[in-house]
């Protein structure tokens, strides 16, 4: 059964199938900013398991400091990111965990890797369930 997802508003949704090829928590400052938090919880889905439902994108791209472009869907509404793809991971999007509208998905999913370290906040105790990696 496909796990589905949505934005704040509900007006972007998806669908898709399998367990995350990976679970990674990100303390990159663009992570920070737009998480609004110390980091963001993210999924990594191939894209050939992911389906877009409804909704109108909004698309943004910056350069990452590895050089690579990030290209964000964000909903054209609300503004919620619900994913991002860049060239060094092809095939593959990046899936905010938040937007998961089911708990149980995501709680059933630790993450395996915390990376950018070394924008965590002194008081943000590494995650023990995960690998760490002070830059990507």
């Amino acid at each position: 059964m496909p796990a589905k997802g949505s934005c704040v508003c509900g007006e972007w949704t998806y669908e898709y199938t399998g367990d995350p090829a990976a679970v990674a928590v990100c303390h990159c400052i663009p992570c920070r900013k737009t998480a609004g938090t110390n980091g963001s919880f993210n999924f990594m889905i191939p894209q050939d398991n992911f389906k877009k439902l409804s909704g109108t994108d909004f698309k943004y791209n910056r350069l990452a400091d590895s050089g690579n472009t990030v290209h964000y869907r964000n909903c054209g509404k609300c503004g919620t990111i619900i994913v991002a793809d860049t060239d060094s991971m092809p095939g593959i999007y990046i899936l905010k965990a938040g937007t998961v509208d089911d708990e149980a998905e995501v709680a059933k999913h630790k993450p395996g890797l915390e990376i950018y370290r070394k924008n965590a906040p002194e008081w943000c105790t590494p995650w023990s369930c995960a690998a760490q990696k002070e830059v990507a």
